[in-house]
């Protein structure tokens, strides 16, 4: 053999040696699985982990005396589920307050009875630990009680929220009846 191709053995084993650590590097990252969704425009997660179940939009019942935030109630396999319109608990503006369209998402927390309404499912996604960084000082005060943590999806930022949250505050805020 000759100098030059043992350099470039040696070299290639070098290259190899190199992509196997990477790899190996990857695989024992912890990986944090995020439902995206959208609301309002702006994009949010949950932790996987907080969603028990996705339905497609239904049509509401409203309930007397029910207030802004749950606007009434679905039937789920049989059972009565509260539905709450995370717009109204995060205080965003909608063009309109009736509940037109949309996903709900069945939280773990509680009982489990309560949708959570969100305008549109972007994507479920397994995201790196390390890609997942504290929220910017800048975030909008109405967000920081509900809000976790924050992480780049196609080149925009996506806050994560805790869903527990949401929904053990919508039982204890004052809001204004429908």
């Amino acid at each position: 053999m000759t100098e030059d191709a043992l350099k470039s053995d040696a070299i290639l084993r070098q290259i190899s040696n190199s992509r196997s650590a990477e790899n190996i590097a990857l695989i024992e990252e912890e990986q944090i699985s995020f439902l995206i969704f959208q609301l309002v425009g702006d994009l949010f997660a949950f932790y996987g982990s907080q969603v028990r179940e996705i339905l497609p939009f239904r049509e509401v019942t409203w309930i007397p005396g029910a207030t802004t935030l749950i606007p009434g109630v679905i039937n789920v396999h049989g059972g009565v589920a509260a539905v709450l319109d995370l717009s109204q608990v995060l205080r965003i503006s909608k063009t309109t307050s009736e509940v037109k369209g949309g996903f709900y998402l069945m939280g773990r927390d509680g009982d489990g009875r309560t949708g959570i309404l969100v305008d549109n499912l972007i994507d479920i996604v397994e995201i790196p630990a390390s890609e997942v960084s504290q929220l910017l000082a800048t975030l909008d005060e109405r967000l920081r009680p509900f809000a976790v943590s924050q992480f780049e999806y196609q080149s925009k930022i996506v806050i994560v929220l805790d869903a527990a949250e949401v929904i053990r505050s919508s039982g204890g805020m004052e809001a204004e009846t429908q």
